[in-house]
């Protein structure tokens, strides 16, 4: 049996939400909107009705979520407008301890099997079609763990073999950090944090390609430069391409071979100025920013402008988003459910 910490000691939160003990007509829609905090999922009428289940069992480690969920299989979308609606921003690594999944972005698609390890950008869209299934989720805010990453901006929709022994490292550290949570307190949780990361980034890291030599390793090492220079300047009105090709020394047509994996400079850059939006948006601290100034921050020439590229891509107005963000989600009022996992999912941050 697990000794639990001594009662006066401040103990890892942990949140356990269930639907089991809910009337089976209603346990799936309990779910679907506690879920949807983070997905939205569908399910087929038999799955719904036909003995359901589902639970989370979080436990926070600082900034960093640490959740075992268990349910019946499912269809499950994070598009556009969900993350218009929740503006995270954090990376999601899985590890599928029964049954597995497959999942796609519109470009890659990959299939997770028990053991295995799968990859999410929590800021990019994706649809995944799993089994019955228990997973393990290791939820971290991108600015903890991207700067020790290799390729930040290339984890989505990656799946690693359990065959790797980095990838058994980091599965082995995230089983035992959840089974042992229980006994740890919060300071010692804090003091795990920074080596929790630092397996995970080593994980990606080692899993990826070697870098490749000649043509194709100066073609890499280019774009991360210029990754790098557009991101220290999207809200200034000089980045544009003739910009960046004399800031990087390469030819205009250079410049456009290496964007063009990435939908093109163009796209490139209009994306990372909503992005940046998106998150001044949903956060507490920039509420009472006006809407005008976070649009000229993001590098557009008028609110206008910014509102209507804004709707296009998330499908919802900058005004719907911080509306959203300054509303508690409604939620069951049944007291029984602890749906505090929704909440720290959402507010998840240094």
């Amino acid at each position: 049996m697990v000794r639990e910490t001594d009662p006066g000691i401040d103990a890892v939160p942990r949140a356990v939400f269930t639907v089991q003990d809910l009337p089976e007509r209603q346990r799936y829609e309990v779910w679907s909107d506690s879920i949807s905090c983070i997905f939205d999922v569908d399910a087929d009428r038999e799955t719904r009705k036909e003995g359901f289940f589902a639970s989370v069992d979080a436990s926070m480690f600082g900034p960093v979520m640490l959740a075992r969920t268990s349910t019946r299989g499912q269809r499950w979308t994070r598009s556009a407008s969900t993350m218009g609606r929740d503006g995270m921003d954090h990376y999601m690594i899985q590890l599928y301890e029964r049954g597995g999944q497959n999942l796609s972005d519109g470009r890659v698609e990959a299939e997770q099997s028990e053991g295995d390890l799968a990859v999410y950008d929590l800021a990019r869209p994706v649809e995944a079609t799993t089994d019955a299934f228990t997973n393990l989720s290791l939820i971290v805010p991108r600015e903890l763990l991207a700067e020790s990453l290799r390729m930040p901006d290339d984890q989505h929709v990656r799946t690693l073999s359990a065959a790797d022994p980095t990838v058994a490292l980091l599965r082995d550290h995230m089983i035992s950090l959840k089974n042992l949570s229980p006994r740890m307190t919060d300071a010692q949780a804090a003091a795990i944090v920074p080596a929790t990361i630092q397996l995970a980034a080593t994980c990606l890291n080692a899993s990826v390609r070697d870098t490749p030599g000649g043509e194709a390793g100066i073609a890499f090492a280019a774009l991360t430069s210029a990754r790098r220079l557009i991101e220290a300047n999207l809200g200034e009105e000089h980045l544009t391409p003739d910009w960046l090709t004399r800031q990087l020394g390469m030819s205009r047509a250079k410049l456009y071979r290496l964007f063009e994996p990435l939908g093109g400079i163009a796209h490139y850059i209009r994306e990372r100025r909503l992005r940046r939006a998106l998150l001044e948006l949903a956060d507490d601290e920039t509420r009472n920013r006006p809407i005008y100034d976070i649009a000229l921050t993001a590098g557009f020439s008028s609110e206008t402008a910014f509102g209507r590229a804004f709707r296009q891509r998330y499908g919802v107005t900058p005004s719907d988003v911080r509306a959203r963000n300054a509303s508690p989600r409604r939620r069951s009022t049944n007291p029984a459910l602890d749906r505090r996992y929704e909440d720290w999912l959402q507010h998840l941050a240094v």
